[in-house]
């Protein structure tokens, strides 16, 4: 919108209106999709996704290796 517009105080047009409704759809999908993943504990427990991209071998040996140094270190942080 150009200050000319709102300075003579000209009314939006069509396409602004459409605009702003597509806008506040997507506000509207993106608070539904958080509440969803909040609802459903996609948020717990977000660690285990990087140890698990180190899961190269059937039994994931290198994986709980470094969790096992993370929880390590974190329990020496805490204590």
């Amino acid at each position: 919108m150009c200050p000319n517009c709102i300075l003579n105080q000209a009314s939006l047009q069509s396409g602004m209106y459409v605009a702003f409704g597509i806008c506040g759809l997507f506000f509207i999908v993106g608070v539904l999709a958080m509440m969803w993943a909040f609802k459903n504990g996609e948020f717990e427990n977000m660690e285990d996704s990087k140890f698990d991209m180190l899961d190269d071998g059937p039994e994931g040996d290198l994986a709980q290796k470094a969790k096992a140094h993370f929880e390590k270190l974190r329990a020496e942080n805490i204590g």
